[in-house]
């Protein structure tokens, strides 16, 4: 059976904080881990070399196996099909719309334009990045056609470093200049579980875990899962306060 499509979207949007975990590799046993541990949605990545966990991920051809099975958990499924140096091809993008992928995700800076306006019923994340000069993180010309926001805006040298006023201050002018579009913080910075009412009260919709925070292994993964899962449900009240 064919799983609901822009599922994370449609949770986002009914005003539920989502908790997606960005799997350090492509193995289901990492999924399932997620799984457990109370993860709304899984994040993935072919054609990457991931700073954050040093993984290197191969081409959809190497990693299609891998993938279904990830898909195979029931949890909905995004993906980042790759960066500048190399990139999911138009004809890929519908093999992975086909798989039941659930929302493809890239930085602006290395998502070609013609993604925005391929039909897919995948819905589309963009990924802000710290490349925007002046930390000028304007979408207008493509908010439109864009269905979640990645403020993943720090430089790669702040990886793993405390989250700063500075970062929500940043995080609350995305949020203000796209209300309409749910806004999602990934855990470059090593955020704590404890500190989400304060992304929550600048608007931050959802959460992406990654290894700066989840370690590597399937233990550790759905441990911080769950401790990230249970604050969430804790905020949920404060956050329909928040959007009124």
């Amino acid at each position: 059976m064919a799983l609901e499509r822009r599922l994370t979207e449609k949770m986002l949007r009914q005003g539920r904080p989502v908790l997606v975990v960005s799997l350090p590799r492509n193995e289901v046993e990492l999924a399932r881990a997620a799984q457990a541990g109370g993860a709304d949605a899984l994040k993935v990545h072919i054609n990457v070399h991931h700073h954050a966990s040093d993984t290197h991920f191969g081409a959809l051809a190497e990693e299609r196996d891998a993938l279904e099975q990830i898909v195979g958990v029931g949890l909905p499924v995004g993906i980042v099909p790759g960066t500048d140096t190399a990139m999911a091809s138009l004809q890929e993008m519908q093999e992975l719309d086909q798989m039941d992928i659930d929302f493809f995700d890239a930085y602006v800076h290395d998502m070609p334009a013609a993604m925005l306006q391929m039909e897919t019923r995948m819905s589309r994340m963009l990924a802000l990045s710290c490349q925007q000069s002046n930390r000028d993180f304007t979408l207008a010309a493509c908010a439109g056609r864009c269905d979640m926001i990645e403020a993943s805006i720090i430089e790669p040298e702040g990886y793993s470093d405390p989250l700063t006023v500075a970062d929500l201050c940043d995080y609350g002018r995305i949020c203000q200049v796209y209300p309409d579009i749910p806004v999602l913080v990934p855990t470059q910075r090593r955020i704590a579980a404890d500190e989400l009412p304060l992304l929550c009260e600048v608007g931050v919709c959802g959460i992406i875990i990654g290894a700066v925070v989840t370690g590597q292994q399937a233990a550790s993964i759905e441990q911080v899962t769950a401790e990230f899962a249970n604050a969430l449900k804790e905020l949920k009240p404060i956050l329909q306060e928040v959007r009124g």
